[in-house]
């Protein structure tokens, strides 16, 4: 595979198309949700009873679950908007590559009429988070519960078993996360480009995968050198336009052009794994 052509190459469709920075923003919106947030909290007390401080804490778990609730169903809105952007940038970039024409009209229906599967192509690699998260709202819950009931010496040791057990709940779901989000990766592919189900989407793109795993890696690690350079080259930019609200915008850009182009890298390799034509040189020009 010439890496240098791929990557110049995913460089010039995006540049070309610049709509496919905007589908590629909505494409990333679901990895500036996905950040875990973590709560803390410690009750202090002098004395055996603080019962005020126990209702205090219960109340407090309370609402903490209940804006859990609404952030969650955001989330899942936020998420099926990614799901199809992604799907229509795969789209599009495969037919632009294929020597035809693209919008974001065409793109953003192209992943709308598969969006049944391409949900369903997502939502696997989100169960474990979701079961992460569903365990954290029942530990929550448990907490405040325990500060009510009991008291509070009792209750520090059941928090800490509540830390715990979410903790190991963590270190199992994790990494089951990351294996199924690098799978979906190439499902997405098998499911937009060759018009498979989600089952058998994954089949393909596992198969895939397998088959060009030397070359994945390498390109795996390309991808995360570009993020490590430009991390450094973008450091300072990108801290002042997150300081200067009204630049906020050209931020926006930037990560809807990285998102883009990450997913014209991973698209056009696709293609070459597959037995796909050439590279095209140039966008086509009316006749």
């Amino acid at each position: 595979m010439e890496y240098g052509k791929l990557l110049s190459r995913s460089v010039n469709i995006v540049w070309q198309n610049k709509f496919l920075i905007i589908v590629g923003f909505l494409a990333s919106l679901a990895s500036w949700s996905s950040g875990g947030g973590g709560g803390g909290g410690g009750g202090g007390g002098n004395g055996n009873g603080a019962p005020l401080e126990d209702e205090f804490a219960a109340m407090a778990a309370g609402l903490i679950v209940a804006v859990a609730c609404v952030v969650l169903v955001l989330a899942i809105v936020i998420w099926a908007i990614s799901a199809i952007a992604r799907g229509g940038l795969i789209a599009s970039v495969d037919a632009i590559e294929s020597g035809e024409k693209s919008s974001f009209r065409q793109s953003w229906s192209a992943g709308w009429q598969r969006k049944w599967t391409l949900f369903g192509v997502g939502i696997l690699p989100a169960i474990p988070g979701l079961i992460l998260f569903v365990i954290g709202l029942m530990a929550l819950g448990a907490y405040g519960s325990i500060f009510a009931l009991f008291d509070q010496d009792f209750a520090q040791v059941g928090a800490a078993g509540l830390g715990i057990t979410i903790a190991l709940f963590a270190c199992i779901l994790l990494p089951i996360i990351l294996v199924l989000s690098i799978l979906r990766n190439f499902a997405e592919r098998a499911c937009m480009l060759e018009n498979l189900g989600v089952v058998d989407s994954y089949r393909r793109g596992t198969k895939v995968l397998w088959s060009n795993l030397g070359e994945a890696i390498v390109l795996f690690l390309l991808q995360i050198a570009i993020f490590i350079v430009l991390g450094i080259l973008l450091f300072l930019p990108s801290l002042v336009l997150i300081l200067c609200c009204f630049l906020w915008p050209l931020l926006l850009l930037v990560q809807g052009a990285v998102s883009a182009f990450l997913s014209a890298l991973w698209t056009l390799a696709w293609r070459s794994w597959t037995g796909e034509p050439p590279l095209v040189e140039k966008a086509p020009t009316a006749a």
